[in-house]
C-alpha cells in the first residue's frame, strides 16, 4: 500500500503513532538490536481506546 494513501485512511493520532513506531524500529536496527530473540515493539492506537471495535495495536508481522 502506498504510504500517502495510508495516511489519509487513518486518524491524525494513529498516523503519528505509526510514524513514532517506525522511528523506534529504525533505532532498533541502527543499534543492531535486531538479532535478539525477544526484540519486540508495538503501540496501541490512541483513537481505539473505548472504541466499539475494541482496542487496536500496531505490531510487525512475524519474521520482520
Amino acid at each position: 500500500m502506498n504510504v500517502v494513501q495510508m495516511q489519509h485512511k487513518v486518524s491524525e493520532s494513529e498516523w503519528q503513532t505509526r510514524v513514532d513506531l517506525a522511528a523506534c524500529y529504525r533505532l532498533v536496527a541502527h543499534y543492531g538490536w535486531t538479532d535478539l530473540i525477544f526484540t519486540h515493539l508495538s503501540a496501541r492506537v490512541p483513537d481505539s481506546i473505548g472504541s466499539s471495535e475494541g482496542e487496536a495495536f500496531l505490531i510487525n508481522p512475524l519474521g520482520y
